[in-house]
């Protein structure tokens, strides 16, 4: 059982972040959405993300510390953060955003995902479709 989240922000105009190693990333207008794990602590980094005032971590802090997470979702589930992420882009029609924004140790692309016409509901509704699940809680 995987212990996931996903968090959402809206970045409303195109900007450059300087993001940790990968250095500047430009931004365009949407909605991004962010999947990620903790076995332990997943609340914690949940929170982290839904505020600002945070020490820059990981690369999606620099993302929520410009632009803090709206929304959040907790799941219980079989699927790994890579079926999440095809899953999300697959139903919402978004698309993988920034390569380097995965862990280091899954060899994916990355776990970002913009969506320039989804709404935050959009991404709820499609988690609370999601097979496999034992859990959705929305923040």
């Amino acid at each position: 059982m995987n212990r996931l989240y996903v968090v959402a922000t809206w970045v409303p105009r195109r900007e450059t972040i300087s993001v940790g190693a990968l250095g500047p990333v430009t931004f365009t207008r949407g909605w991004y959405a962010y999947v990620g794990s903790a076995r332990r602590g997943r609340d914690a980094r949940v929170a982290r993300h839904m505020r600002a005032d945070k020490p820059l971590r990981w690369h999606a802090d620099y993302l929520f510390a410009r632009h803090p997470a709206v929304r959040a979702w907790l799941l219980d589930t079989g699927l790994s953060e890579c079926a999440l992420v095809g899953f999300l882009c697959a139903v919402i029609g978004a698309q993988v955003w920034a390569p380097g924004f995965g862990a280091s140790d899954c060899g994916c692309e990355g776990h970002l995902i913009r969506s320039g016409h989804a709404e935050r509901s959009t991404i709820g509704a499609a988690l609370a479709e999601l097979p496999g699940v034992v859990r959705v809680v929305q923040l």
